[in-house]
């Protein structure tokens, strides 16, 4: 299941490759988590870590015009 997970984080991540990234913001709550946001030319990519996480959770979202 760990490699499964592991290769669930890449794709994620391997999303990005090739996207022009406009602009990164960054936030944190409960001193044990933190989110990234991350926007590109055609989407919102938000990444949101905690510290016993093994992986970010990842969330798209279209970007408005």
């Amino acid at each position: 299941m760990s490699s499964d997970l592991e290769r669930e984080c890449a794709e994620n991540l391997m999303g990005l490759v090739g996207k022009r990234i406009i602009d990164i913001d960054f936030s944190s709550y409960d001193d044990e988590c933190w989110r990234i946001h991350i926007r590109t030319e055609s989407e919102t990519i938000v990444m949101t870590f905690c510290r016993d996480w093994k992986c970010p959770v990842v969330e798209r979202r279209d970007r408005i015009k």
